[in-house]
């Protein structure tokens, strides 16, 4: 049995050989952050030590590392790719929480593997158009922001169907992607269990919504190059999800006092997370390099309506249906870059402004450092030290952008976060970011 598999790989490897080459790709990186959360309620101190100790500021840091390795080869009409990296995702409602394959360090235990790809693609060229579909584990399908990573996270996999047209100057792209599914309302991997009775009940109860959960995209585009140095795409994006399993918390998702034992009667930040359940979203994105060695990016993504009800909230908002303000579901990228590290002694930096409503973009699938329901600028500059070798540093400077207690009082029901008496509606909290990363790519 053992020589079989041996002939089996060594007669894959030779095939492939005499194809076309195998192209492998491979990366391996490290960072170091810091996490400031600051609720800014300064009154909120407790005694410790004989002193008042401040805690309305919680800091994280955190030494993290990534690697992947890849495979890509092919033959006429067909192309493949495999490979694993580094993974920090849970599963079920804790792979919500991260969407970032950097894996915090825990003295030398050995770090988890998962697959980032197994796909394979068919590719035709019909005269002036060509056709791509891809089937597998893949990056997404459609165009997306890729250096401010505003609706969707460079380290998200999606499983399923990514389909690619191009004539000319035009194209559109579409994917529908397997996310999950529902037995009984239950959330779970993509599978679902039913029979005829099931399918027969009504719109009730537990045994319904028995499904897959769903991503559809839909992306016609445009691109244009009008020299060496000036090119602009211009893509317009409908996606449609079938999912009853994401919720998007506020102040992107962090509590600054989660932890803290504060005295009952000293008033503590109230959060709240908001459902995502079965949104649409509209995703317009303009990418435009520029002589000087610039690049453009400008992204508005619209969603449908958000609004703070009992529906829509994972606690109940007291202020009721009648008195429910309507929530952010748009989100606004606009980022300036100088420069790309191709060679040793490259160098980039850019900048970004980035607001994203609580209710615009989906938290687990966005960057992860720059969530929902936050507002900011973001800086980041890299050098290369020599070829496929980079120093890297990012900072974020951002604030909470909805600045509601969704949970609150009675009489506070919808106002801004309260403090000691007095400082009620003062309160926004406030995020700051930074990070110093190396990597080696080949």
């Amino acid at each position: 049995m053992k020589n079989l598999i041996v002939m089996a790989v060594a007669a894959l490897f030779a095939t492939n050989a005499v194809a076309a080459e195998m192209k492998w790709n491979g990366s391996a990186g490290w960072r170091y952050s810091q996490t400031t959360a600051d609720d800014q309620l300064s009154s909120e101190r407790i005694v410790a030590g004989g002193a008042q100790k401040n805690v309305s500021k919680n800091f994280t840091r955190a030494h993290q590392m990534r690697a992947n390795l890849g495979v890509m080869g092919g033959w006429e009409h067909v192309e493949y790719g495999f490979g694993v990296r580094t993974n920090s995702r849970g599963t079920g409602a804790a792979a919500a929480a991260v969407n970032d394959d950097y894996a915090t360090v825990s003295g030398n235990a050995d770090l988890a593997l998962g697959i980032e790809q197994a796909w394979f693609r068919y590719v035709h060229d019909f005269g002036n158009l060509d056709f791509g579909a891809t089937i597998g584990r893949q990056k997404i399908a459609l165009i997306t922001d890729t250096q401010w990573e505003t609706l969707f996270d460079n380290d998200v996999r999606w499983d399923g169907l990514g389909w690619n047209f191009r004539f000319g100057m035009f194209g559109l792209n579409a994917a529908q992607y397997v996310l999950g599914g529902t037995t009984g309302g239950a959330p779970g991997p993509s599978q679902y269990s039913y029979n005829e009775f099931t399918d027969a009940n009504g719109a009730t109860g537990a045994s319904t919504h028995r499904k897959f959960q769903m991503m559809y995209s839909f992306q016609p585009y445009m691109n244009w190059k009008f020299s060496d140095d000036i090119e602009a795409t211009l893509a317009v994006s409908w996606i449609k999800y079938i999912n009853e399993n994401y919720a998007n918390g506020q102040a992107g998702g962090v509590n600054a006092n989660a932890t803290n034992a504060t005295p009952s009667s000293i008033p503590a930040i109230t959060a709240n997370t908001f459902r995502m359940n079965n949104k649409q979203q509209w995703d317009f994105l303009a990418q435009v390099t520029l002589p000087f060695n610039l690049s453009f990016t400008g992204e508005y993504v619209k969603a449908n309506r958000a609004a703070a009800t009992a529906a829509d909230l994972t606690t109940a908002y007291l202020g009721g249906e009648a008195s429910a303000p309507e929530l952010s579901s748009s989100a606004l990228t606009l980022g300036l870059t100088y420069g790309k590290l191709r060679k040793a002694q490259d160098f980039t930096l850019g900048w970004a402004y980035t607001n994203k409503g609580i209710g615009s973009v989906i938290g687990v699938f966005t960057n992860d450092k720059f969530m929902p329901d936050l507002r900011g600028h973001t800086v980041a500059a890299g050098y290369a030290l020599a070829d496929n070798f980079h120093l890297g540093f990012k900072t974020i400077m951002s604030k909470e952008k909805e600045r509601l207690d969704l949970v609150g009082t009675a009489d506070l029901a919808g106002r801004s976060y309260r403090g000691a008496a007095g400082n009620a509606g003062n309160q926004q909290l406030k995020f700051n970011y930074w990070e110093l990363t190396a990597g080696v790519a080949f």
